[in-house]
């Protein structure tokens, strides 16, 4: 019995931590912008506990959908990715931008803040973590990524 509720946990434990990622993607400004290797790019993370009710993490969910459709619409942005816990509470962004300007006006464009006001009770924590990097470091792994983000970044 003990043996039985010994693989329980630990199936349990190693399921929570299943995340699952989209691919980083490259926006056409990207290309457009003409990025090279050694062009510095602002790298900007963000991890998040989730919590609150069905319904908070439900409307938190739909508004990440939201701006995840509309980041191809903000200029200066040159990728991304996002990844999930499938049965735990954390999720990660990854954005990439021109420049400061590009990032400061996606954070206060409509669509960034109707989310972050309507998704609010969803979130428990959260930090985020801005780093300058030369375009051929991007994508930064997410085994990488993560422990940057709890160790240097900063509470939302």
């Amino acid at each position: 019995m003990k043996g039985k509720i010994m693989l329980v946990s630990f199936i349990s434990s190693f399921l929570s931590h299943c995340a699952l990622g989209t691919p980083f993607q490259k926006s056409d400004q990207w290309t457009k912008l003409d990025i090279q290797p050694n062009t510095n790019v602002l790298v900007a993370f963000t991890e998040v506990k989730t919590g609150g009710s069905f319904w908070d993490r439900r409307i938190f969910w739909s508004r990440v959908s939201d701006v995840r459709n509309s980041l191809h619409t903000n200029t200066g942005y040159l990728g991304g990715s996002i990844r999930r816990e499938f049965f735990g509470d954390y999720a990660w962004t990854v954005t990439v931008w021109k420049d400061e300007d590009s990032l400061e006006k996606f954070i206060f464009d409509r669509e960034h803040t109707r989310a972050m006001k309507e998704g609010d009770a969803a979130v428990a924590k959260g930090k985020f973590l801005r780093m300058w990097k030369p375009a051929r470091e991007v994508p930064i792994d997410w085994d990488i990524a993560i422990p940057l983000i709890r160790e240097e970044g900063r509470d939302l």
